[in-house]
């Protein structure tokens, strides 16, 4: 089997994100500590080194990746792939998290009780983000590159992170991944390890499994 590395990169803060507003796949701005975070990836992919990346073609991400661009240079241009867009969150798109809970309470508790399985009204669930992941990596399986940078979303991150490392349910959602970190995880002969870097330090050992105050996918 192929050695590879993977970077699974999240954009950086958004003006939702700092709202506690859901996103899914709607869009918001780059808040100034966004940028920043965003400038920290490039620096990190830049020192680690990278032959491939992809990427969300979602707002917020290309706004990332004009900071990342700035760090990181690449013979050939990210692909952009629409498999890599974050989870749908479908009718509670655009919702303050506290005003889905008073506007759909049953559905949200269902939801918070079983985030893989459950959808929200007309959108996705951790299942769906699955299939999507995989099928993506199914796709650049053929892919020379060694070091694979993937620059998308938290819950979508959460998916690649699942295929790549056949993780359970519980294990998926345990993954917290903040704006500022990049997971890294290495796959080839053997068992498959990760690692992440917090604001470009590190790395620190397994996968983030929490996120600061305010932290919102």
């Amino acid at each position: 089997m192929t050695q590879r590395t993977w970077y699974l990169v999240r954009h950086g803060e958004t003006e939702w994100n700092a709202a506690r507003r859901m996103q899914g796949q709607n869009d918001s701005r780059l808040t100034p500590e966004g940028h920043l975070h965003a400038a920290q990836s490039g620096e990190l992919l830049a020192r680690l080194g990278v032959d491939e990346m992809y990427a969300s073609p979602l707002g917020r991400v290309r706004q990332s990746l004009a900071e990342i661009a700035a760090h990181v240079h690449l013979a050939h241009a990210p692909t952009f792939d629409d498999r890599l867009k974050e989870w749908s969150s479908g009718d509670w798109s655009g919702f303050l998290y506290s005003e889905v809970q008073e506007r759909w309470p049953a559905e949200y508790l269902a939801w918070e009780a079983d985030r893989h399985s459950v959808r929200s009204p007309n959108g996705e669930n951790f299942v769906d983000l699955r299939a999507r992941a995989q099928a993506f990596l199914d796709d650049i399986a053929h892919s020379e590159a060694q070091r694979i940078a993937i620059v998308a979303h938290g819950f979508l991150n959460r998916a690649l992170a699942a295929c790549l490392l056949d993780l359970s349910a519980a294990q998926t959602l345990d993954i917290r991944q903040p704006n500022n970190v990049v997971i890294r995880i290495c796959t080839g002969d053997g068992e498959p390890v990760a690692d992440h870097y917090v604001g470009g330090a590190g790395p620190l050992a397994g996968l983030p499994q929490s996120a600061p105050a305010g932290q919102v996918a």
